[in-house]
């Protein structure tokens, strides 16, 4: 246990996914405690929202490895969390993923075996290539799987080998343009190139879809309702439309926020599942040292992006239990640009929601950095919808005619940015690379009593380094037995 506790009062700033969990965590642990959230609605990313009737998504998609014995289904297993209440499992056709490049269309499949089978398939002249990279993936999916994975104390992997970038491994192995391309839609996904993202990274992101992927039932809204109703079901207590302006300190020690509407909550323990860019100005005066400062602030954010929801004819377009990547690739295999679409069922029959998502860098949008949502003015609406005009229109290359399809919604880095207060608007926070690896293990050893960080972990991106996140919050608190006792 690095930082017990002398009281029970805790306060979690920000309602996300990892600040919700947390919170269910720390309640089942006799905790009393108080979720503060700066916006009218909880949930962050997790949230979805309506547009003519519509639900649509903002950060969850799809997720992989909700079985129950798999890293997200035991988490959510031991928060209370109802896995097939809440989603549906995706890929029954034997695909997850479809992955079109020019000249080539690959089938991400469930399985790592079957992948196995299929990469060979392909890509035979890279058969010893693939013994190696086939043999990592199933080294670190088997501790993956071990419940020890979810409160293991510091890193589960030992193996330095993990860290180097995936791009450098496939140019040590000498991997075809082709098997370089598939390899780094993993990368893609999480928003960190090939060349800078860890091998660990890609292949934990690989390996959880290859255990099962799942899609949402209905929406992220209800998703963050089920969630709000754990929490408050275990005696915790939601604040909401109120933000914390600034954390207390008593004898060096956290003992409180004060929110922006004057209260003051008194507590024993801070965790804040926010931005860590975003905490430093709420540490106020507090002498945290200019070397930990620095490495906060200098910290890359993973790439943005834009997003367009679409309203399309079930008829003529119906739901897909896969989604689509179109991409392409250079010469060597290095992916240029991409764009992932996912077509949806409606609580309409007769209506199909088409999501399309691309890349788009926060500098795009620096004319506008200094506004706020809804007050940005013509010119940023005519970018935002010319640019989905012509996503819309290359989507006709996927989907065929599209000329009654209707643009619900799009938003960009600054939308998000707005909405859950992230620097640079990125749905992924801070990039997870190989060049800042060691600023990212080092936020889990925050050096300031009674404060603790949660939200996303620097062992993974996306929903599971968010829950991976709070249950490292949480053994921090009360240790690891407590913690696995509660798993088990």
């Amino acid at each position: 246990m690095r930082n017990p506790l002398d009281g029970k009062n805790i306060v979690v700033i920000g309602s996300g996914i990892g600040g919700l969990s947390a919170g269910i965590l720390l309640s089942l642990l006799n905790f009393k405690v108080t979720i503060v959230e700066k916006n009218p609605l909880p949930g962050g990313l997790m949230r979805s929202y309506r547009r003519e009737g519509l639900d649509c998504p903002v950060g969850i998609h799809y997720v992989g490895a909700l079985g129950p014995e798999e890293p997200l289904g035991m988490m959510f297993h031991a928060l209370g969390i109802p896995v097939k209440e809440l989603f549906m499992p995706m890929g029954q056709e034997g695909v997850i993923d479809r992955y079109i490049f020019d000249g080539m269309t690959f089938d991400l499949p469930a399985g790592i075996g079957t992948l196995d089978d299929r990469l060979r398939s392909v890509f035979h002249k890279d058969e010893s290539a693939l013994n190696v990279i086939m043999a990592n993936l199933r080294a670190i999916s088997s501790q993956m799987k071990d419940p020890s994975f979810l409160y293991v104390q510091g890193d589960p992997f030992q193996n330095i080998d993990y860290y180097q970038p995936m791009g450098e491994l496939l140019d040590t192995l000498g991997v075809s343009a082709g098997l370089r391309a598939v390899l780094a839609v993993p990368c893609n996904l999480i928003g960190v190139p090939l060349n800078d993202c860890p091998v660990i990274f890609h292949h934990m992101v690989l390996a959880s879809y290859l255990f099962s992927s799942w899609r949402l039932k209905e929406s992220g809204s209800r998703m963050t309702d089920v969630f709000v109703r754990r929490f408050e079901a275990l005696g915790g207590r939601l604040i909401l439309n109120d933000g914390v302006q600034k954390i207390s300190f008593s004898q060096g020690k956290a003992s409180g926020v004060m929110l922006t509407s004057g209260t003051a909550l008194p507590a024993e323990g801070i965790v804040a599942a926010i931005h860590p860019k975003i905490l430093l100005p709420l540490l106020g005066e507090y002498p945290i040292r200019d070397t930990h400062r620095r490495r906060i602030q200098g910290l890359k954010e993973t790439e943005g992006v834009i997003a367009v929801q679409v309203r399309v004819d079930a008829a003529k377009h119906p739901a897909m239990n896969h989604n689509i990547y179109r991409l392409h690739h250079d010469d060597k295999g290095v992916i240029r640009d991409g764009v992932f679409y996912q077509v949806q069922s409606t609580d309409s029959p007769s209506v199909t929601l088409l999501s399309i998502i691309t890349k788009s860098s926060y500098g795009d949008w620096a004319k506008w950095s200094d506004t706020s949502t809804a007050k940005r003015g013509r010119d940023y609406e005519e970018k935002k919808l010319g640019l989905a005009g012509e996503l819309l229109k290359k989507a006709e290359e996927i989907f065929g005619n599209l000329d009654d399809a209707r643009i619900l919604d799009v938003y960009t880095p600054l939308t998000i940015r707005d909405y859950v207060n992230v620097p640079e608007g990125s749905c992924y926070g801070i990039m997870r690379s190989s060049r800042q690896m060691l600023k990212a293990i080092s936020l889990n050893n925050l050096p300031i009593p009674g404060l603790y960080l949660a939200g996303q972990n620097a062992l993974a991106p996306g929903v599971m380094g968010c829950l991976f996140g709070s249950f490292n919050t949480a053994r921090q608190i009360v240790g690891t037995e407590i913690l696995s006792r509660l798993i088990r």
